[in-house]
Formats: structure tokens, C-alpha cells, sequence
């Protein structure tokens, strides 16, 4: 069994560690993801700093960050 956990910093508490002893227990493949920003939640109380932040943080190359990051500076939905 596999179970993908997407999990913010803010969620790693008692209860995670908990959980995470069950499916260990159950000899689960566990994979902890960060909880990061979905593009599509088009959230303009977030700068493009923190959104490139957050990407960063992932495995994306750097041709495909600074892509990202001009287009979100020019989009018409995304930039203030």
C-alpha cells in the first residue's frame, strides 16, 4: 500500500506521528509532500515572492521557475 500525504507545517502535530505509526505498522510506503499553492486557486493576497518561494522548495529546474515566475508577473488573472 502507498499513501501520498500532502501536509503543511502547521499540521505536523501528535496526531501526524500517530498516523504515520499505523501505516508503518501496516507496512505502508509513505510520501510526505508540502502543501504548497495550487495554481489554480488564483489567490492575489499571495505576492509572486512567496509563490516563487514555495516553488522553489520543489524539484523544479530553474529555467522552468523563471518561466513560471514571468509568467505569473504578466498574467492578466494573477498580477495585481
Amino acid at each position: 500500500m502507498q499513501v501520498v500525504l500532502h501536509v503543511a507545517m502547521d499540521e505536523i502535530n501528535q496526531d501526524l506521528i500517530e498516523l504515520l505509526k499505523t501505516l508503518l505498522s501496516h507496512n505502508a510506503e509513505i510520501i510526505i509532500r508540502n502543501d504548497v499553492v495550487q495554481l489554480e486557486e488564483y489567490d492575489r493576497s499571495i505576492s509572486v515572492e512567496q509563490v516563487m518561494l514555495e516553488f522553489s522548495q520543489l524539484d523544479y529546474s530553474p529555467e522552468f521557475l523563471a518561466d513560471l515566475e514571468q509568467g505569473l508577473k504578466t498574467s492578466s488573472v494573477y498580477a495585481k
